[in-house]
């Protein structure tokens, strides 16, 4: 089974030639220009890894770790740059990082980090498991279960939105069923405040409330 991998890297000749090498090599490859636009695909779609640039226009790739992370806590990241030193390294591990590599770096040694990092995250992360008890309780409710229809369909949605949509006029009866969604890891808020499903939200999604 192919690695899902997420690549955000601004240079556009060293993006192609990594997609076509790691396509080569069984991944199957999702290329960003930016971090910005990484983040969005992490949003609607699972992946095993990401790839991530230290330097980019906009967002840098260590301060997209954090969104990724929130996207999905299993996530591997791996960080390159040319501008590798000790503390930049140290940076990048504290904010989440699982490698670091610094340009210019062998392809098959990269595929080889990536392999490894996928392989130990998925060591350290079992399985989901569907019938936990704060599921469980996320998904008892219709409000919720709509909640989770209603994000599956518009993606991201303000809590406004999200209001009207699901036809809740007490906001605070409604913002107490969001924490719980938050709480269950089905549902993740960015620094925006929009509501979006998480990985964990969009599997359950399919494979549940279908």
């Amino acid at each position: 089974m192919s690695l899902k991998l997420l690549l955000a890297e601004d240079d556009l000749d060293l993006r192609e030639v990594i997609t076509e090498a790691l396509t080569l090599d069984g991944f199957e490859v999702t290329a960003c220009e930016s971090a910005e636009q990484a983040i969005s695909c992490a949003m609607r779609h699972s992946y095993d890894i990401a790839l991530l640039d230290f330097v980019m226009g906009g967002i840098s790739g260590i301060d997209a770790i954090a969104v990724l992370k929130q996207t999905d806590p299993n996530i591997g990241i791996v960080i390159v740059t040319a501008f590798g030193t000790i503390d930049t390294a140290v940076d990048a591990m504290k904010k989440g990082a699982d490698e670091f590599l610094t340009k210019p770096f062998n392809l098959q040694t990269l595929s080889v980090t990536l392999k490894k990092v996928h392989a130990e995250k998925s060591l350290k992360s079992p399985p989901v498991d569907k019938d936990s008890d704060l599921v469980f309780s996320a998904l008892s409710n219709p409000i919720r279960r709509n909640v989770i229809y209603q994000l599956n369909i518009h993606q991201r949605l303000k809590f406004m939105d999200l209001c009207r949509l699901v036809g809740i006029k007490d906001h605070t009866k409604f913002n107490f069923h969001l924490r719980q969604l938050i709480k269950s890891g089905l549902v993740s808020k960015n620094d925006e405040k929009t509501y979006f499903l998480t990985k964990v939200g969009i599997d359950i999604e399919s494979r549940i409330l279908m």
